[in-house]
């Protein structure tokens, strides 16, 4: 039997909260859980719902900002009052956004975009991977020497995430959030749209490029050479 599929979007329920988020795309936890997942970077964004009793709300959220470095996840808090005075403690305590109760999915999914486009900015103009190597923003399309290479919207993703953080190691969550995969999308999306991005580089001899790092996650190695440790398989 295959592993349960994560979501990438998490939702909390403080004691103090009279009803869920509306949001079906994202994975009940408790407090403790959610830290831990985000911390790891295995979740980028949660929903955290509060009534007008937030301190325990705003003491998850100061523990939360207080992680050493990493990127910070994105956190929508659901209220019954978002102009109360409860509803100004928890954007000091470093809510991003506030939504009533009874915000309809479609809203929550806007917020969601809002804030991953903050996270996850999407590609503008060019980047340089290497002599006579650069991707072009506009095109979705990467250089090689004078031939254009179109990718699809997925590896082009892959390929500007890795490239901008060449030589660093990122884990797939990461990827998924570049990529815009679907929370509920299978586990080995991540590997799939790696194989994919290797077999169009194959033909221009680029495809050891793109490493694993074997239960960590996947580089762009700015170099030539595969250093020991690394796979391009």
């Amino acid at each position: 039997m295959s592993a349960p599929i994560k979501h990438s979007v998490l939702s909390l329920r403080f004691a103090s909260a009279a009803a869920p988020s509306q949001d079906s795309n994202s994975q009940p936890v408790d407090p403790d859980e959610a830290l831990q997942r985000l911390q790891l970077g295995d979740a980028w964004a949660v929903l955290a719902a509060s009534g007008d009793d937030v301190h325990a709300l705003t003491n998850w959220l100061m523990r939360l900002r207080q992680r050493p470095g990493g990127r910070l996840p994105g956190v929508l808090v659901f209220l019954p009052d978002c102009a109360s005075p409860s509803a100004l403690a928890a954007l000091k305590a470093g809510a991003d956004a506030l939504l009533p109760y009874d915000s309809p999915p479609l809203l929550i999914r806007a917020q969601l975009a809002r804030l991953r486009e903050r996270i996850a900015p999407q590609p503008e103009g060019r980047m340089q991977l290497g002599p006579h190597l650069d991707l072009d923003g506009q095109t979705r399309s990467l250089r090689v020497h004078d031939h254009h290479l179109p990718l699809p919207t997925q590896q082009f993703h892959l390929l500007w995430t890795l490239g901008a953080r060449a030589d660093e190691v990122l884990r797939p969550q990461e990827l998924r959030l570049a990529m815009d995969v679907p929370a509920r999308a299978h586990a080995d999306t991540v590997h799939t749209a790696v194989a994919r991005l290797r077999r169009l580089l194959r033909p221009h001899a680029l495809h050891h490029r793109v490493q694993t790092v074997h239960g960590v996650g996947y580089r762009w190695a700015a170099g030539q050479a595969s250093p020991d440790g690394f796979s391009g398989d």
